[in-house]
C-alpha cells in the first residue's frame, strides 16, 4: 500500500520507518519542503518519497498528534 504521511517531525517519521518496515510505500511532505527530507528518504530506501500523496483512489487514516507534554 502507498500511504501518504504529512508531516516529518517525531510522529511522522517514526510512523514512515514503522510502515516502511512493514512493507509499505510512504509518500512524505511537510511544510519546511522538501531539501528538509533528504537524510529521512536516504534513511528509508527506495521505499520512501518525498512530494504530495499520489491522487486517485485512496484510503484514508488520520493519525493527528498535539504537540506539548501532555
Amino acid at each position: 500500500m502507498r500511504i501518504g504521511i504529512i508531516g516529518t517531525g517525531r510522529i511522522g517519521s517514526t510512523l514512515a520507518r514503522i510502515l516502511v518496515a512493514a512493507d509499505h510505500q510512504v509518500v512524505l511532505a511537510n511544510a519546511r519542503g522538501p531539501r528538509s527530507l533528504a537524510s529521512l528518504l536516504a534513511e528509508l530506501g527506495p521505499a520512501g518519497a518525498g512530494g504530495a500523496p499520489p491522487p486517485g483512489r485512496t484510503r484514508r487514516l488520520r493519525v493527528r498528534s498535539a504537540a506539548g507534554d501532555g
